[in-house]
């Protein structure tokens, strides 16, 4: 099996009986995971063949939750059964949850589970490969990595190894080494190829960093911290009141996403001017110099031919050069007035959309992620930046230049045939009524149709970046028709509009060539009436001037119309200009000395926090205080609010109540600028941007390739500076994913340094490693550790243990182990 080069499998060869536990270990970029792609028919085959003898289901490392319901996402379009539904919900942990959220289960999940935490998302993902009962293959990548030991003990009991006991389970491990004992089988890889194939107790001198029985210590870090009566996992997030149903509101969703914006009506004025005024000074002098170069333009074309006319009534009274000389002025004059015009209107355009991208941009880069990215669809933003920019960027100038252009040359077409005959002006008076009144009508149409045509292509991004996101559990579920549809339903939805839009530019139409036949018969028929008082050039010029006009004036309706709806685009994009947007980057109340903070001490001082308006507190009032160059443990079972200590801490969310201070300065007070330069974090989910190894580790390039080489070493991670980075760091494992996060902290040297599970996605060896660089590489800087594993915190000077948003423990590792009590 080969995937994208360097990581490959090789020489496997491995037969799984049905019905057995299958425990795959080892270390960081063994092919843990690649294994399990190459069972789903994932990885290009090189040589040989797999067969899988069942239907399958899949539990990715990465949860992938979709913008649904909680109960859309485990059902995942099967049938709803009550009573598996509700049995999968306990065996995975999830029961106690559904009672805490706003409408239980029917509860709306943001794109990527965005308000999950990480070990909620994981345990969707369980549910999901559980309730699929058909399924008799189960394959888990690493599933338990984002809970603690007590959660993870239960789910392993109840879930892996009750409900989807008698199915073939092919399990790969990071963590929670404890379980490999209850396997029928353990397969230890390397490079991706297999070194150990067998039972626990086969392997177990051979390997013994994976295979360390808990008895070989004293007590186990996770057995010690584990209370044997499982139970007190289902209360881990005891709601105030109990529930004897799953769902906490059977008729209501509380839904998170908000609904797309949509302005109705008349595109306003103001509109028109803003977007001009992003030229950089004043719209109304914008609009009003384009109208006078547009205007003073045409003045002088039509002065062209007056002076042409002129010019032959007098071809023997004044000398030729004279006239030469003026026509040439007038002509010269045109064409720079056209010039001038076409080249002021490109200009000022260009500079509108530029600017008007750099502050959307802006915008949404300053947007608070719980008021805004929360609840906004990828897709609309994509929207936004994709189509609505590209009409402004290449569609709008063209035609504010066709319909300035055509406006001006209909008035003045309009005015010569007034001056030269009064006749030519009264013919038009019938039908000025029925155009108005099908033009407003054709605009009215048309510019709501734009705007619905416009919001209901947001959904086909929404669409194609969410499948894009879990197209390897779309294929191993085979979900792949299911999602299909969806996308032709939002495509369908889109073109629906997009249809009836050209079909009321066809009915405008027709209609329009038949009032203008109406208005050839009336002139005609006035024409013949008072044939003997006026000439026959005269009449001629009525009718030439009429045929060349109206379809001018036609013309000048629909590129109205056409413009409206264009400016529809800056109205979306305007919108986004009154998003929420996070605090200042700097204050008057910076410090201003470049050394704070010089200790690093961090107090939290009864803080209370939650991610909206509208929803319950997620921290209760936390009061802590750490010195400067302490390491504190932060743990607690999933939910119990360690993450949300940590956005309160970089102010990602605004704290409700409560006080944090850095080296006693309070940082609500300072820019978030100053603050964030202060603090570095190893994030739970791995951030990486397309690009090389050494791009992604030193962004800016202030490091020397010596520093880049020697942080390399220390994260272990066996890779050259010049690695090409795909995109997200998907052709990396995610435990090198979350290496190259913690060597790119290391880097920045800052005086206080959140890991949030940071080595949640790698194995023991490796991981001890890790603590071991960390300890030495930060000796005097303030360690925050937020983890699952215990044995990851047991070097530091206290381990805060959170329940519910509250601190319930805070003491020395050594003390609250000792602690039969003890959480």
């Amino acid at each position: 099996w080969q995937s994208t080069p360097p990581i490959c499998l090789s020489n496997l060869n491995l037969t799984i009986a049905p019905g057995s536990l299958v425990m795959v270990v080892g270390s960081v970029g063994a092919g843990k995971s690649s294994l399990i792609s190459a069972i789903l028919g994932e990885m290009h085959l090189v040589q040989g063949s797999v067969d899988v003898h069942g239907s399958v289901a899949l539990v990715s490392q990465e949860p992938w939750i979709r913008n649904d319901t909680v109960r859309g996402n485990i059902l995942f379009e099967d049938a709803y059964d009550a009573s598996w539904y509700k049995t999968v919900l306990q065996a995975v942990q999830l029961e106690a949850d559904m009672r805490l959220l706003p409408a239980g289960d029917k509860t709306e999940i943001g794109e990527q589970g965005i308000n999950l935490s990480g070990g909620q998302k994981a345990r969707v993902n369980l549910a999901r490969a559980l309730y699929k009962r058909e399924s008799n293959v189960l394959l888990l990548d690493d599933p338990l990595s984002a809970v603690d030991v007590h959660v993870a003990k239960a789910i392993f009991d109840q879930a892996i190894e009750g409900l989807a006991r008698g199915k073939t389970r092919i399990m790969a491990m990071n963590s929670h080494y404890q379980f490999l004992q209850r396997a029928d089988r353990i397969v230890v890889m390397e490079n991706g190829s297999i070194v150990g194939d067998g039972t626990f107790a086969e392997l177990y001198s051979a390997f013994p960093q994976f295979l360390n029985r808990p008895s070989d210590k004293a007590k186990s870090t996770d057995e010690t911290f584990l209370d044997e009566n499982v139970p007190k996992a289902h209360a881990m997030m005891e709601a105030p009141h109990r529930a004897s149903e799953v769902s906490a509101v059977e008729d209501d969703t509380a839904v998170l996403i908000i609904e797309e914006d949509r302005a109705k009506g008349i595109v306003s004025k103001k509109t028109y001017f803003d977007y001009f005024g992003h030229v950089g000074f004043n719209g109304w002098v914008v609009s009003f110099s384009l109208v006078f170069m547009f205007a003073f333009g045409q003045t002088m074309g039509v002065a062209v031919d007056w002076w042409q006319g002129y010019w032959a009534a007098r071809y023997y009274a004044v000398s030729v050069a004279t006239y030469h000389g003026v026509f040439y002025g007038f002509v010269v004059a045109t064409i720079c007035f056209f010039a001038g015009r076409c080249g002021l209107l490109a200009t000022y355009t260009s500079r509108c959309s530029e600017n008007m991208h750099n502050q959307l941009l802006r915008c949404v880069l300053r947007a608070p992620i719980n008021l805004f990215f929360d609840v906004t669809p990828v897709g609309r933003i994509l929207n936004r930046f994709s189509r609505d920019l590209d009409i402004v960027d290449s569609l709008l100038p063209n035609l504010f230049l066709d319909i300035l252009q055509t406006f001006f040359i209909a008035a003045s077409s309009m005015l010569v045939c007034a001056v030269s005959s009064i006749y030519v002006a009264l013919s038009f008076l019938p039908v000025i009524g029925p155009f108005y009144v099908m033009g407003e009508f054709f605009k009215k149409s048309s510019r709501e149709l734009k705007r619905l045509e416009g919001v209901s292509r947001s959904p086909i991004f929404s669409s194609f970046a969410e499948t894009l996101d879990g197209v390897q559990t779309i294929r191993a579920f085979k979900m792949d028709r299911h999602f299909i549809r969806q996308n032709r339903k939002a495509v369908d939805t889109n073109a629906k509009f997009l249809f009836a839009l050209v079909g009321v530019g066809r009915w405008f139409s027709v209609r329009t060539y038949l009032v203008s036949v109406l208005l050839i018969a009336i002139m005609l028929t006035v024409i013949i009436n008072i044939r003997h008082s006026i000439s026959a050039t005269t009449a001629g010029l009525a009718l030439t001037n009429s045929l060349a006009l109206l379809p001018m004036v036609q013309w000048f309706i629909r590129l109205y119309d056409m413009v409206e709806s264009a400016m529809t685009a800056v109205e979306r994009l305007l919108h986004f200009k009154t998003i929420p947007e996070e605090a200042p980057e700097t204050t008057l109340h910076d410090p201003a000395f470049a050394s704070w903070p010089s200790k690093g001490a961090v107090q939290f001082q009864n803080l209370k926090l939650r991610y909206r308006p509208d929803l319950p507190l997620v921290l209760h009032g936390i009061t802590l205080d750490i010195q400067g160059g302490e390491k504190i443990g932060i743990c607690g079972r999933t939910g119990a609010g360690k993450s949300s200590l940590m956005i309160a801490l970089f102010r990602i969310s605004e704290f409700d109540s409560g006080t944090i201070l850095i080296d006693g300065m309070d940082i609500a007070t300072i820019g978030l600028a100053t603050l964030r330069r202060v603090l570095s974090i190893i994030p739970q989910d791995p951030v990486l941007f397309s690009g090389t190894l050494r791009e992604n580790l030193d962004p800016f390039g202030e490091k020397t390739d010596a520093e880049l080489d020697a942080v390399v070493q220390q994260t272990h991670l066996d890779l050259a500076l010049s690695t090409v980075v795909a995109e997200s760091g998907s052709n990396l494992s995610v435990g090198q994913r979350q290496l190259l996060c913690i060597g790119r902290a290391l880097l920045r040297q800052s005086r206080i340094i959140v890991m949030d599970e940071a080595t949640a996605n790698v194995d023991l060896a490796t991981d001890q490693l890790i603590q071991t660089t960390i300890q030495q590489a930060f000796t005097t800087e303030t360690v925050l550790t937020i983890a699952h594993r215990l044995d990851t915190i047991l070097h530091c000077d206290r381990v805060v243990v959170l329940e519910k948003g509250q601190v319930v423990e805070c003491d020395a590792p050594s003390v609250l182990m000792a602690q039969e009590s003890s959480a």
